[in-house]
């Protein structure tokens, strides 16, 4: 038994597709069946405006999250490491949903800007759950701290992008000041505590 958990945890594929599930299947699950969140919010989040054009940048995610994957394909070692990185990291998200959940009140958008019609697409593809921490906070910082080991020049170039990631968040009312919080709290935690310390 523990040979075989040795072989699967030194299995790059199965590792990366472990985590895609952890981000796609089980926090779907999560969203069904822990719905009753809390909102969990500050004083100043009701100051934050909606702004829609922050969507552009919230649809950015996809890109920065996969950069450290794609630029580790042909380096076995860094692709299971930063998979193993981004597995154990979203665990810990998806139990914190578990035993903490969170929700949100979402503005009513009644224009029909490009803009706004991004921001109801996003609403309907992502229930206003599992919040915190926000794995877009969380996996933009780790890939961007992943990136200036892996290419210091495209991670200074990303930077800008990703603190645009995280405020977006905010402006386009899907996580709280907490949510945002946590995550840059999770990713330095995860980066510099499990990332730095894998052989």
């Amino acid at each position: 038994m523990q040979n075989w958990i040795n072989k699967l945890w030194k299995n790059e594929k199965i590792i990366f597709i472990l985590f895609i599930l952890q981000i796609t299947v089980v926090y779907k699950l999560i969203q069904i069946y822990f719905s009753q969140g809390i909102i969990f919010k500050t004083v100043l989040d009701d100051k934050i405006p909606f702004i829609p054009e922050f969507v552009i940048p919230y649809l950015l995610f996809i890109i920065v999250l996969s950069l450290p994957f794609i630029l580790t394909l042909k380096n076995k070692k860094d692709f299971l490491a930063i998979s193993r990185l981004f597995l154990i990291v979203s665990a810990v998200c998806n139990l914190t949903y578990i035993f903490f959940q969170t929700t949100i009140i979402r503005p009513e958008i009644i224009s029909s800007t490009i803009f706004d019609r991004l921001v109801l697409f996003v609403y309907s593809i992502d229930s206003p759950l599992n919040l915190f921490p926000s794995e877009h906070v969380t996996f933009s910082v780790l890939s961007t701290l992943c990136l200036f080991k892996i290419n210091r020049k495209l991670a200074y170039i990303i930077l800008p992008f990703t603190a645009l990631i995280v405020i977006s968040t905010l402006f386009i009312k899907q996580h709280h000041i907490p949510d945002v919080l946590a995550g840059l709290m999770l990713a330095f935690l995860g980066y510099w505590f499990i990332f730095k310390r894998m052989p």
